[in-house]
């Protein structure tokens, strides 16, 4: 091929695009597709990062005009086809340029790390009479030489640092050919296999066979469908999933397994590489460039054959994959935040379909989306009802309106206080979950539980403590914050807000003697602390771990017989029209860590809405009456699954910039929209309205069919374009977001 497509790494949308660069002799014979190279770009032929992506004998340039590769920095394929595909999907799917979405799927490339190791350089013929020579001299070469003699294949710098000499004498010895240097790759490795005990596949029960079963005859099939591992907690869908890779690797394949980042903790780092050994790799955000460099080279060079890890391990560049394994498929976490706004499980299905893989999806609280799919026949389904020690734990819901009504104003009901007592007593271990998230606070009255919501949209407002506010985040309506409860007129209505260093002051005033430990944002911001934490909390170094979301899930203690849930109501009120759904997978998921061992479990939930669906449904552990009646929510609001909300926001450092862009696109909008086809919200300000001095502005639109809506958002930011300069505000799109900010 005489011509190179080349992708460039600029993300502006201008020069989004494939441009031909010509291929020069001296590299005919090494470029590939999927490489990296450098080209001369624009008129002032900088030279700038590309990606191949194709060969063409055919240009409708001037081949005058036509530049050549200028080198290629590596010697190694960084896309495959199937990612070269995978990246031309992303792009489509989430409105985001090719450019992006590459450098999205490929590693940070680092270089590799070396140590030098010095020897006497015995090949010298006069090596013998050079040292006789330098000894005698009583110098800095002669100490190295006489340090050498004794201790053979020494780093340099450990030399240096025991002589305390320089680099200076060693150069030297090493020009006159007395000694020499030889570079070693240091193999940047995040764990070490050692430290795993070998462990052997675990006899399964008749439901675990049933489903392992299910899923290995789809995979000889080569079923197309995804599947849903519907299991509840506890109920041995980790070993089942073991079990799965063991067949996959039976017939050469390989495997990717993803966990959520907050789950991926040592027992389930431990679990894999203690059945697979050095066939496994692990990547995940808290490890440096170089470690997840090295990681991604393994699984390129053929050095292993499975990899567990986060949202980006879906991008391991395994060319014989055969099985994608998403952990907790209804977490949060498998959506991005930043651009590309991908969602891991739509691109699982687009890496299934291109390799043949199979996709298994595991949760014990699927999510709506993905169980109204298996509804729709577009995934397959198979359950596990009962823990594998078949021993639930008891779960009770606290009235906390009734503690108030007693005079308790204290943040633990007395049930749970008492439970916290009687288990520090029995020597057993107790979790305190509060999933506090970020600024989302809720205004609801202490003595009857109401909640203030947003008659428009179906959801609890918001509160803002900047302007003391209430604002719905899908209408953008705006109340006043009342002063006494609507409901019952007693004084008890304010904003929600309680942190875990709250609980846990409150556990060391009420339980001084007790060990606590408190796992969030502030004390896992180390490298390997969350994973200290939970190993020191497995080892019983503490009673009681006060957490987030981090603790929720993907744990098990056998020490652990209780947990407390602070304030359901958090999750519940969060404004966001997920929120039931967010309430019950959190509360069945923390309800699980309790009572995993051979002593039965006691969970408590505080609430000022006891009598909520979700907090009842996940009170039985009863997920399929929670889905029936959500499900109906979501249709009557039009929510998704029933239709999709795509959300706009317009940034930039000089705000009338921002506010005249976004108002000429909800015009251009309102124009194009009068037969009504999509709900189109006011113009207003972001949730967080400025960052790093960026002003924020959206807008959201909701309608049934995705290609439509996208068509309808992209033709209107098209005008905006054409009429108004929009170099100097950045214009955000986002399908169906995690939360609408």
């Amino acid at each position: 091929m005489k011509y190179a497509e080349v992708i460039i790494d600029i993300t502006n949308e201008n020069v989004d695009k494939i441009f031909h660069y010509a291929i020069p002799e001296n590299i005919k014979n090494t470029i590939k597709l999927g490489m990296r190279a450098f080209v001369p770009f624009g008129k002032s032929n900088r030279l700038r990062e590309g990606y191949i992506i194709g060969f063409t004998n055919e240009t409708e340039i001037n081949e005058n005009l036509i530049k050549n590769i200028y080198s290629l920095p590596d010697n190694y394929v960084i896309f495959n086809e199937n990612m070269i595909c995978v990246a031309k999907y992303m792009a489509d799917k989430y409105y985001c340029s090719l450019s992006e979405c590459l450098q999205c799927i490929m590693p940070k490339i680092t270089k590799n790390k070396f140590n030098n190791y010095i020897n006497i350089n015995y090949e010298n013929d006069n090596i013998n009479e050079l040292i006789e020579n330098i000894i005698s001299k009583n110098n800095q070469q002669s100490k190295v030489l006489k340090f050498l003699l004794k201790n053979d294949n020494i780093k340099s710098d450990e030399i240096q640092k025991v002589l305390g000499i320089s680099r200076s004498p060693i150069n030297t010895l090493e020009k006159n050919g007395i000694i020499k240097i030889t570079p070693k790759q240091i193999k940047r490795e995040p764990i070490n296999i050692q430290d795993y005990k070998k462990t052997l596949p675990l006899p399964l029960n008749d439901e675990q066979n049933f489903a392992f079963n299910f899923i290995k005859n789809k995979i000889y099939e080569k079923s197309k469908k995804p599947i849903l591992l519907h299991g509840v907690t506890g109920s041995g869908k980790t070993e089942i999933y073991l079990q799965l890779i063991e067949e996959v690797l039976k017939i050469g394949k390989k495997a990717i397994v993803l966990v959520p980042e907050i789950s991926l903790t040592p027992q389930t780092v431990e679990r894999f590489i203690g059945r697979f050994g050095e066939k496994v790799s692990v990547t995940h955000s808290k490890l440096s460039d170089g470690e997840r460099f090295d990681q991604w080279k393994k699984a390129k060079d053929n050095e292993i054959e499975i990899m567990v890890g986060a949202r980006s391990a879906i991008f391991t560049p395994f060319e014989n994959l055969g099985i994608i394994i998403i952990d907790e498929e209804h977490e949060s976490t498998y959506k991005s935040e930043s651009t590309p706004k991908y969602d891991v499980k739509q691109v699982a299905e687009k890496i299934c379909s291109l390799t043949g893989a199979t996709l298994v999806l595991g949760s014990a609280t699927p999510s709506i989306d993905t169980y109204y799919k298996v509804e729709n026949n577009q995934y397959d389904i198979v359950c596990i009802k009962n823990r594998v020690n078949y021993n639930m734990p008891k779960i009770t819901i606290i009235d906390m309106r009734k503690e108030l009504e007693k005079g308790n104003m204290s943040i633990f009901s007395k049930p749970l206080f008492e439970a916290i007592k009687e288990n520090l007593k029995n020597n057993m271990q107790t979790i305190l979950f509060l999933n506090r998230r970020g600024h989302s606070t809720f205004i609801s009255c202490r003595k009857c539980g109401y909640v203030m919501e947003c008659k428009n949209c179906n959801v609890n407002y918001t509160y803002h403590l900047k302007d003391n506010k209430l604002r719905c985040h899908y209408c953008n309506n705006i109340e006043n914050v009342p002063n006494v409860c609507p409901n019952c007129s007693s004084n008890y209505i304010k904003y929600f807000g309680i942190g875990t260093q709250k609980i846990e002051e409150q556990i060391k005033k009420y339980f001084n003697n007790a060990r606590v430990m408190r796992m969030d944002m502030d004390t896992t911001s180390k490298k390997n602390s969350h994973q200290n934490i939970l190993e020191d909390f497995k080892n019983h170094k503490a009673d009681i771990l006060i957490g987030t979301q981090m603790i929720a899930k993907g744990l098990d203690f056998p020490k652990v017989t209780l947990v407390g849930v602070i304030a359901a109501d958090i999750t519940l009120n969060s404004g966001d029209y997920k929120s039931s759904e967010n309430a019950f997978q959190i509360l069945t998921q923390v309800a699980g860590r309790a009572g995993r061992s051979t002593v039965k479990g006691n969970v408590f939930i505080q609430t000022y809405n006891p009598d909520h669906y979700s907090i009842k449904f996940a009170k039985n552990n009863d997920y399929i009456g929670f889905y029936n009646k959500e499900i109906l929510e979501r249709k009557i609001m039009f929510y998704p699954p029933f239709s999709n909300i795509f959300f706009i926001m317009i940034c930039g450092d000089n705000e009338s910039n921002v506010i005249n862009a976004i108002n000429f696109l909800h015009k251009v909008m309102l124009y194009y929209n009068q037969k009504t086809n999509f709900y189109i919200s006011d113009v207003a300000k972001a949730n967080i309205y400025k960052i790093n001095n960026q002003y924020r502005y959206k807008i959201i639109i909701k309608a049934k069919e995705e290609t439509r809506l996208k068509n309808f958002v992209l033709y209107c930011i098209n005008i905006l374009k054409n009429k108004i300069d929009t170099n100097k505000v950045t214009i955000i799109l986002s399908l169906n977001p995690n939360y609408i900010s």
